[in-house]
Parts: C-alpha cells; sequence; structure tokens
C-alpha cells in the first residue's frame, strides 16, 4: 500500500478537521495563544502542511505594542501579500494595550490597515494590570486622554469592538462621546470603570445624530459606585435603545416597563447585558419594529442566575403615505427566570410589570424555561406555586396574557424554539376545580407544589409518569416527615465537610451542559478518597431532578458510620438519582455549591 501524505486528503477534510482543532484548545486556558503554538509543530511537517496552516495561524492576531502594528503593516503592505496564501485569511485584529506603563497613543495607525483589509474586523482591548493592587495610577488612555474634543482621525478607525477594564473616565457623558466616536461600532464592554461623576449621561452634550448605527450590544459590569439599576440605564442609553426604536425617550409605557422590570432584579446581581434586534434584518432607524433584550446575571461567566427580559417592540398601522406617524409601543414581554433560591424560597415579584400592561396593546407576559436546564426548570416550579397560590401574577391570569413556554433547541435554525406552553386558562381552570387532573378519571386531589411539579413537566407523557409516581412519592415524603428530624442550616460545599462527605459517598449522576448539546455522565464517587469526618448517624433530604424536565421527587437517605455500602441497604424506596437539586457545573465539591439539606436525628 503507497504511503498516505497530506497532499491525499480533501482540502474539505483538512479544514474539518483543522476546525474542530481549534474549537477544542480555545476552551483552555490561555487558549489563544495555546493553540496558535499547537498550530506551529503541524505547518512544520512538509510544504503541503505549512500552506494549509498558515491561514489558520493567522485568522487571529493581536496587537499589544506599535512595533507589532508596524511589523503587520510591513507585510500587508508588501509586494507579496496578494499573491500569498495569508490574503484573505485574516479574519480578526485585536488591538490590545495593558497599562501601566502608558503606551504611546497609535491605534489611529490602524486606519492604514483598514483600508488595506476591508473585510477583517477589528477589536480594542485596554485593560488596566495594576487595579485591585491598591497603586494610584493615571489610568486614563492616552488615545482618549483628548475627550471630550475626540480627535477627528478616529471617525475614520473602523472598530467593530471595543472593551474597556479598570479605567476611570471624568463622567458617563464622556464615555457616550467614546462610543460615538466609531461609527462602526457593534459591540462595547466596559466593566469595573470609575466615574468621577456617575451622573447620568447629559443629551447636550453629545455629539448629535452620531449614535452608531450598527451597535447593537453593550455590556456594563461591576463599576465603581453604580448600582446594577445604573448600568442597565446606562447601557440603554448608550445604545441609544428608545429612540433607535421608535419610542420616545418619557414614554410612559417604557418607563414603566423600565422600572418594573429593573425592580425585579436581585441586589447581588452586576452584569447588565443590552441588545438591539431589528425585525427582518434591516436597520434600527426608529421606523422598523424591534426587539430590544436586556439580560441581568451576578458574573460575566455562563451560570444559571440569570434574568432576561425580551420586549417587542411594534407599530400601528398607519396610512402608507405617512409609515412615520404610526405610533410605536411594546407589544409583548418574554421574561426568563433561573435563580439558585427558587426551588426553596420565594420567587422575585414581578407585578410591578401590572402597569406596562395597563396599555390596551399589551399582548403577552411570557416566561420561558429552556430544556436541560434544571436551574430554569426549579424557577419556574417556584413561579407556578406562587401563582397557584395567587400570591402574584393573578392579574395577568384574569386578562388571559399569561404565558409559561418550555423551549427546546432547534438545530436547524440554531435558536431556542418553543415546544409546548401553558396559558392563563389552563391555570385558571385548576384554579376553579381542583380535580381538573385525574388519576384514572379518579381526581388525585393535587396540592398546589404537586400541581406546580405536574404543569411544569409541559408534555403529556411525563405528566403522565409523574402521576403514576406520585402514590409512592407522597409515601416517601410520609416516611420522611415520621422521622423526627431538625435542620441544619445550608452551607456551601466549601464551607460544609459534612456536604462534602455526603457528596464523596453518594454515588450519583451529574449533568453538565457545552452548547447545544446535552450530554450525561455517571460519576462514581465511591472511588473517591474518603474525609476525615465522622458522621455517625446522617440523613439528607434531597430534591432529585431529572434532566431534561422528568421532574423531581423528595427521597430520604441515611447514611451509618463510614461505609459507602451502607447506603443502599438503608434507601427507601429508590436510591438518589442526582446529587444537585438545581444545576451542578463541572462536578467539582470543592467549588461548587451544593443544594442539599442536611438533617441530623434528635433520637440516639
Amino acid at each position: 500500500m503507497p504511503p498516505v501524505t497530506g497532499a491525499d486528503l480533501p482540502s474539505e477534510v483538512i479544514a474539518k478537521i483543522l476546525s474542530y482543532f481549534m474549537v477544542v484548545v480555545r476552551q483552555i486556558d490561555d487558549g489563544y495563544r495555546s493553540w496558535k503554538h499547537a498550530l506551529v509543530a503541524p505547518s512544520l511537517v512538509c510544504k503541503y502542511w505549512a500552506e494549509c496552516i498558515r491561514p489558520a495561524l493567522f485568522q487571529d492576531i493581536n496587537l499589544e505594542y506599535a512595533s507589532d502594528l508596524s511589523f503587520l503593516e510591513d507585510i500587508i503592505h508588501g509586494p507579496r501579500f496578494n499573491n500569498s496564501s495569508l490574503n484573505g485569511a485574516i479574519k480578526l485584529i485585536r488591538a490590545e494595550h495593558h497599562f501601566p506603563p502608558l503606551p504611546e497613543p497609535w491605534i489611529h495607525h490602524l486606519h492604514s490597515l483598514m483600508m488595506r483589509l476591508p473585510m477583517v474586523l477589528f477589536t480594542c482591548d485596554v485593560w488596566n494590570d495594576t487595579e485591585g493592587s491598591g497603586r494610584s495610577v493615571p489610568v486614563r488612555w492616552p488615545p482618549f486622554a483628548a475627550l471630550p474634543r475626540v480627535p477627528p482621525s478616529f471617525y475614520s478607525i473602523r472598530l467593530s469592538v471595543i472593551q474597556i477594564t479598570g479605567s476611570t473616565l471624568k463622567s458617563t457623558t464622556e464615555l457616550a462621546r467614546l462610543v460615538d466616536s466609531f461609527p462602526a461600532l457593534q459591540e462595547c464592554s466596559f466593566s469595573r470603570l470609575k466615574f468621577l461623576d456617575p451622573s447620568p449621561i447629559i443629551r447636550a452634550r453629545r455629539i448629535p445624530r452620531k449614535v452608531p448605527r450598527a451597535l447593537w450590544r453593550c455590556e456594563i459590569l461591576e463599576c465603581a459606585d453604580m448600582s446594577i439599576l445604573d448600568q442597565a440605564r446606562l447601557a440603554l442609553d448608550l445604545l441609544a435603545a428608545a429612540p433607535r426604536l421608535g419610542l420616545a425617550a418619557e414614554d410612559p409605557q417604557w418607563s414603566a416597563l423600565l422600572d418594573a422590570l429593573l425592580a425585579s432584579v436581585p441586589s447581588g446581581f452586576k452584569q447588565a447585558r443590552m441588545t438591539l434586534h431589528p425585525s427582518g434584518g434591516g436597520p434600527l432607524d426608529g421606523q422598523a419594529p424591534g426587539k430590544v433584550v436586556l439580560r441581568f446575571s451576578p458574573t460575566t461567566t455562563s451560570g444559571p442566575d440569570q434574568l432576561v427580559a425580551d420586549a417587542w417592540v411594534t407599530r400601528a398601522r398607519a396610512t402608507p403615505t405617512r409609515p412615520e406617524d404610526a405610533p410605536a409601543y411594546v407589544s409583548a414581554i418574554s421574561l426568563t427566570a433561573g435563580f439558585a433560591t427558587a426551588e426553596d424560597g420565594d420567587p422575585p415579584s414581578f407585578d410591578g410589570f401590572r402597569g406596562s400592561a395597563d396599555s390596551a396593546r399589551f399582548e403577552q407576559l411570557r416566561f420561558w424555561v429552556r430544556e436541560g436546564n434544571a436551574q430554569e426548570e426549579a424557577g419556574m416550579r417556584a413561579l407556578l406555586r406562587s401563582v397557584l397560590r395567587r400570591e402574584q401574577l393573578t392579574w395577568a391570569l384574569e386578562r388571559g396574557i399569561l404565558r409559561l413556554q418550555h423551549s427546546v433547541f432547534n438545530h436547524k435554525i440554531n435558536m431556542w424554539d418553543s415546544a409546548a406552553y401553558i396559558d392563563s386558562s389552563t391555570i385558571l381552570s385548576i384554579l376553579a376545580d381542583r380535580s381538573f387532573v385525574t388519576i384514572n378519571d379518579t381526581p388525585p386531589t393535587l396540592d398546589d407544589d404537586e400541581y406546580a411539579e405536574y404543569l411544569s413537566l409541559f408534555f403529556a407523557e411525563k405528566r403522565a409518569d409523574y402521576l403514576r409516581r406520585l402514590p409512592a412519592l407522597r409515601a416517601e415524603r410520609a416516611a420522611a416527615s415520621a422521622h423526627s428530624l431538625t435542620a441544619i442550616p445550608r452551607h456551601s460545599a466549601r464551607d460544609c465537610s459534612a456536604a462534602r462527605a455526603l457528596a464523596w459517598r453518594w454515588e450519583g449522576y451529574c449533568w453538565a451542559k457545552e452548547g447545544a448539546s446535552q450530554w450525561q455522565r455517571r460519576r462514581n464517587t465511591q472511588q473517591r478518597e474518603e474525609p476525615s469526618v465522622d458522621i455517625l448517624r446522617c440523613a439528607a433530604l434531597c430534591r432529585s431532578v431529572g434532566y431534561g424536565g422528568v421532574g423531581a421527587s423528595l427521597q430520604l437517605c441515611h447514611l451509618t458510620q463510614h461505609s459507602p455500602t451502607d447506603i443502599s441497604s438503608v434507601m427507601y424506596p429508590s436510591p438518589v438519582a442526582c446529587l444537585c437539586p438545581m444545576y451542578f457545573m463541572n462536578c467539582d465539591p470543592e467549588s461548587a455549591s451544593f443544594s442539599v439539606e442536611l438533617y441530623m436525628p434528635t433520637h440516639s
């Protein structure tokens, strides 16, 4: 058999191999430099591999110093560039500035590269390396030091993304002028900024009619002396969300909507991310309908705790000759909420949205839950319980605008799509007749918790399975209540050695989620080293969360001494299926917080 070389492989196969390789290595720490170094070695195998890999090596380029820019300019403007494999390979050029020491201003020199590479995406990141060290340094970056009189050359710089971390600015108006200085800007992110004057943006000092038309995303987090509400309003102001959607900034419905939403954001949240989405892909010029998405979360990392609001803005019918006379209004709101304490605590109150719903054009108040997200499923159950108890959203039920939706990821369109829903009529039927649900034509008389569990499953086959298991679940709860137990306050796994002991002893299932794919992994905890914790007689009441919306059940487990083999003999009537009642990322008991209730018997 003749030897096979890289030249024998189709170019499409090689490109696919490289794409998978880069996806994997970019997910590790320092992924940018790691995958670059990892690609250098195979590029030295032969000339053929060098030609194949070189475009991948140069598709993302980082510039940290003016010398880096000069070196790249020499290559781009060289006589051999047009006929080389680099022409067309560069996709992204990222200018990074770390201070101190303060670099010499060189961002305006990017203009020559932008003219030479019109299809390349340019981004700029600014970092304060002394942040948190207690050192006092002038952190105003020299290229921005001329603000508010922005150099005219800034208008010719085609930056698409800008990110600034740890800088100090005079005021929010100065930040707005900076954003408006880049007409091609699409995304901006500002973290841990400090404003000497944190008052709202003064529109009179802002450059008129210069808000970047392509700007659709603004993220602000952890700014000094600014609440999450002020950060959200600043992000919306930087986006000019209201006028670009055709709404007046002082529109009563829009103001009531913002007040209600911001009042629902937990105080511990630190990140506010606002995005604009035009309908049909057109520009947001105040004439076409669109959507604004407001996302709040505790940190920058992806996690279960979040509050996401989608507000759709449409226009009323108008004469074809004067479409601009059609008033814009918020036609619908969609909410996605997931909170760590939603399962056994009170959910946030959403009655503040009643003011916005008083509009005759307000169509729906929707809450979404994504399949496989155990945290959001727990939040949905908590919300359903409060609605069934008439603790909130009674006005939405009576108006028929409340809608609870279950979404699945549609790989064909690469987005979440509605698969099932609960509307106001279903909940009102249950409230009017508690025998709404039957087992073999016999009403089981479900309580509020059981009805919330039943409704949150959304699909008929899952609901039927829950009703079949309901007698056994009730027996388990009765057996649990028969034991006199004293609750131990909940702690994180880092602070509670007893919780770590339980996590190490029990063999359970943990679920993780990566992108759109969902996978299940079995964890054999019996092979872990036993901790030096003496648990004589301990019982744990865990809520077992089924994957993909299967549901939850209360189960009792006893631990005696240190023997893991004793666990299976004392479980009744079935083993614990999962250690995490909410959402468990990375399956690491040292860093994650377990939602495990620990109990100690009061009898010897």
